[in-house]
């Protein structure tokens, strides 16, 4: 009897555990999406709760980090790396959980929900590979580089061969030169997101200042 009480208590909460747009739309705001993946901004003041939810596979890229308590259906809990700082890239398998801000500060983070199966791991898509690039977080879904340069620098031609997300560490400015020779002005505020579509390019630092950029190549 006890075991169909609890099989009861958690198929009831799996069915309850929704999108968190929807039922933590107070924290959860949706940034962008497309048919690869979605961009969400989270943000937990100190000891906030959110409502039980679902994620499939997701990066959690930490604009003001904080410690994050996730409980799951069952009770069971996990808790975010305490070293974690801005920049830091932290990937999370698909789950369903309460997240609670454990610290004494407000958190935020931008979510990067994937919506395809990871590909098998032999035809997996290698990211784009540059010197002022780093390797910061790898899953089967993604890589994710820190990418940073002084004003005035140049990242050479390289290829982004699957869809990519950005996320700025600080104000971008940038001139991005296509394969073909074309040049489009890249824009993107502190903390902002964005997708971007494959493409092989180099990109100039327009800006007055050294950008630092999380770049999210998919597999």
């Amino acid at each position: 009897m006890r075991r169909t009480i609890l099989w009861m208590c958690l198929t009831g909460a799996l069915a309850l555990a929704q999108d968190p747009v929807k039922v933590a739309g107070g924290q959860y705001r949706l940034i962008a999406e497309n048919e690869d993946v979605r961009l969400l901004e989270v943000n937990l003041a100190a000891g906030a709760k959110t409502a039980m939810h679902s994620h499939p596979a997701l990066m959690a890229v930490m604009l003001q980090p904080g410690l994050t308590k996730w409980t799951m259906p069952d009770g069971k809990t996990e808790q975010s790396p305490p070293d974690a700082r801005r920049g830091s890239v932290i990937a999370i398998p698909a789950q369903t959980h309460v997240s609670q801000n454990m610290d004494k500060t407000a958190l935020k983070a931008v979510l990067i929900e994937f919506k395809k199966p990871a590909p098998p791991a032999a035809k997996a898509r290698k990211a784009s590979s540059v010197a002022n690039c780093k390797v910061v977080a790898e899953s089967a879904h993604a890589t994710a580089q820190q990418c940073s340069g002084a004003a005035g620098s140049i990242t050479p031609k390289h290829t982004h061969s699957a869809a990519m997300v950005y996320v700025a560490l600080n104000d971008v400015t940038a001139e991005i030169t296509d394969g073909a020779g074309k040049t489009r002005v890249l824009e993107m505020k502190k903390d902002s997101a964005a997708i971007g579509a494959p493409e092989t390019h180099s990109a100039k630092n327009t800006g007055k200042t050294a950008y630092e950029l999380i770049v999210v190549d998919l597999k």
